[in-house]
């Protein structure tokens, strides 16, 4: 049954792992896409030639890509943030369950094996062979050799 738990800690590790890098890349996303976005608002808006009145359609083409960015840097924070969490559940998870090895693991999985055990005997027809007569019969068969 250790071989089990081990399997099941592992298995655990790893979705944790491939979600845990998810939500570093969709991080590293959002920290690419909110840089871009500052830099495209704290560019200088420019008057075109010797007029002081600004281009209303650069300042329309300007008010959407901004909006734009925005929307695609919420789309990913959003993201980022669902998958950030179940990244930390995931982690305790894994960690209960490595904590849960020495207290209660042995006893659990003990009754595990002995439930095991049985259904297997009685699935495959041999209880007969295993009934508690006839072992005791091949015992006292043994001793008085």
């Amino acid at each position: 049954m250790i071989f089990l738990y081990t399997l099941v800690l592992l298995a655990l590790a790893l979705v944790r792992w491939l979600v845990v890098s998810r939500a570093a890349s969709l991080a590293r996303k959002y920290t690419k896409l909110a840089t871009a976005t500052l830099k495209f608002v704290a560019q200088p808006l420019y008057k075109p030639g010797n007029s002081n009145k600004a281009d209303s359609f650069a300042m329309a083409k300007r008010q959407f890509e901004l909006g734009r960015l925005v929307t695609a840097r919420d789309k990913v924070e959003a993201k980022q943030y669902r998958w950030q969490t179940w990244a930390d559940k995931l982690t305790r998870a894994v960690a209960a369950l490595r904590g849960w090895k020495g207290k209660k693991l042995p006893y659990t999985l003990g009754v595990f094996d002995v439930w095991l055990v049985l259904y297997l005997i009685d699935y495959l027809g041999v209880a007969e062979h295993f009934s508690a007569r006839h072992v005791i019969d091949m015992v006292v068969a043994l001793v008085n050799r």
